[in-house]
């Protein structure tokens, strides 16, 4: 006899984040899938991530989701009902799963996450929640209350700008901007300063181990990539002023959105965030001094939320597990009217 689970699911571009109701199992994986040349599947997930940026010419490594929206149905479906099933064992079946989604995407956009979850892994029912809302639960906001609250989430690909008001997001927008965009920037400095062509993962390191904002140590990391005149193997060792010169453009964008979304606040709302601060979540907020770099461009209060990375799985947690936070979650039906 199968076993329902319920679960809560953070399906990130970069990411995916799996968590039961209670709290107990966690799955932590690559958004990725690897193909072979006819199209069967040769792994996905962290299996298929292996192959990223090393693959033979005989297999694909593809990102089935862009900008936090599916890009493709067929691959995302492919890629979560194999780690649906690696969580979920075999005593058990899907149950209800409840999905946290960007607010300011389109229905045609949100559909596309039903169609994923009811087709090939036939979950019972499914339960959508804005992003946004599922952060603010985390930090322990009260979300029920009429007061403004204004949440920033600054993901892998995206970073999300949301304020909520009543239990919904009543201003939101989506940058296409996150941590891809700073691993480009620092690509396209070591390229340019240093003449060395390095891949996606190696920039990623460097963000991670070297960058910070305002100030930071004065640190090096060794790093391989190909030389842009020899094209010969070569290694270079990378400064952490350079990095973190690298992101400031692109951090700037980012902290400027911030500030024109809180331009558009109803005054009303405006004063309980001017009074609290603003919020900050996502893996790329643990950059160093990165809250408090903004924070001083703002000039306005900032609270970096704990383990920023897992901010939107366990918001979804507390909703599922709390009757009055459930009512903000929505259904297809919901979604298009249909009873």
């Amino acid at each position: 006899m199968l076993f329902q689970k319920v679960c809560g699911i953070d399906l990130g571009t970069d990411t995916i984040k799996i968590r039961d109701r209670n709290d107990k199992n966690f799955l932590y994986s690559k958004n990725v899938i690897a193909l072979r040349e006819d199209g069967r599947v040769l792994a996905a997930g962290d299996d298929a991530f292996e192959y990223y940026e090393k693959s033979p010419q005989n297999v694909q490594v593809v990102w089935p989701m862009v900008h936090g929206v599916i890009a493709n149905s067929t691959e995302m479906s492919l890629v979560l009902s194999r780690l649906l099933r690696e969580f979920m064992g075999p005593l058990h079946s899907v149950g209800t799963l409840y999905l946290a989604v960007p607010s300011d995407i389109t229905q045609v956009e949100k559909r596309a996450f039903f169609h994923v979850l009811s087709g090939r892994i036939s979950a019972g029912r499914i339960r959508l929640i804005d992003k946004g809302v599922a952060d603010a639960v985390s930090a322990g906001l009260p979300v029920l209350s009429t007061r403004g609250h204004m949440v920033v989430n600054i993901g892998a690909d995206t970073t999300e700008i949301s304020v909520i008001s009543s239990g919904k997001v009543i201003l939101c927008q989506t940058l296409k901007t996150g941590g891809r965009a700073l691993d480009e920037d620092i690509a396209t400095m070591v390229r340019r300063k240093f003449n060395l062509s390095i891949g996606k993962k190696t920039a990623e390191s460097l963000k991670n181990n070297l960058a910070f904002m305002i100030n930071g140590p004065r640190l090096e990391q060794k790093v391989f990539g190909i030389h842009t005149l020899s094209g010969l193997p070569k290694s270079e060792l990378i400064p952490s002023l350079a990095v973190s010169v690298a992101i400031i453009d692109t951090i700037d964008a980012i902290v400027e959105s911030i500030q024109n979304v809180f331009n558009r606040i109803p005054p009303q709302l405006m004063k309980d965030i001017v009074r609290e601060g603003i919020y900050l979540s996502g893996g790329v907020s643990m950059i160093l001094n990165l809250p408090e770099y903004i924070r001083r461009e703002l000039g306005i209060p900032l609270h970096h939320i704990p383990d920023p990375k897992n901010s939107t799985i366990r918001g979804l947690i507390e909703i599922m597990n709390h009757k009055d936070l459930r009512q903000f979650t929505y259904s297809l039906n919901d979604l298009t009217g249909m009873r």
